[in-house]
């Protein structure tokens, strides 16, 4: 029970947190739309919705620097800290985690854990129109950004972020319409809850 990462078993035993509604977790990888689809299931079942970058932010801002300075300074332990506290965010319910590793993080204290799935060169599309920067530039940063987060989970967890088996919902979001990003998910989910135990 609870989380899937062996290193934060010990934290998550200490924790007394009675858990209030859903927890769900929201995955993917650059561009693949996890944030379109969070804010979708978001307000379709009114839960707060929480990024690891709003996490990562409120770490910064406690610490009194910037986020370029945080992320520079970033090492294993601002790693387990940010999964700690995803972790006291999932025991706690109503909210929605997006993030990479929120589904390996909150393990069984989500009651639903989707990841949303997008070819590359579409995510690559789409991340050179949101951050102004060519589809070569967009390509260079996801590749890069996607085998660096892949090679820390592995060495810091131990974990292959590939392995999509933990999911409960997996979304094919490449040839989606922004409609269904934002109506797919929600009705996969309901089915999931309204279903007999």
């Amino acid at each position: 029970m609870g989380t899937y990462i062996e290193k934060l078993k010990e934290f998550e035993k200490q924790l007394e947190i009675k858990k209030e509604g859903i927890t769900i977790t929201v995955s993917g990888l650059s561009g693949s739309g996890k944030s379109t689809v969070a804010k979708a299931i978001s307000k379709a079942f009114n839960l707060e919705l929480k990024s690891m970058g709003d996490i990562f932010r409120e770490f910064a801002k406690e610490k009194g620097i910037t986020i370029e300075e945080f992320s520079k300074t970033r090492n294993e332990d601002t790693d387990i800290l940010l999964d700690k506290k995803t972790i006291e965010l999932a025991k706690q319910g109503k909210i929605i985690l997006v993030g990479r590793l929120t589904g390996w993080v909150a393990g069984d204290n989500a009651d639903i854990k989707l990841w949303v799935d997008c070819e590359e060169d579409v995510r690559i599309k789409r991340v050179a129109k949101r951050e102004n920067i060519s589809e070569e530039e967009a390509k260079i940063r996801i590749e890069e950004r996607d085998n660096a987060d892949a090679q820390r989970y592995k060495e810091l967890y131990g974990i292959d972020i590939n392995d999509k088996s933990i999911y409960d919902i997996l979304f094919d979001n490449t040839t989606a319409t922004y409609e269904e990003a934002i109506t797919k998910p929600v009705e996969a989910i309901k089915e999931l809850l309204d279903a007999p135990s």
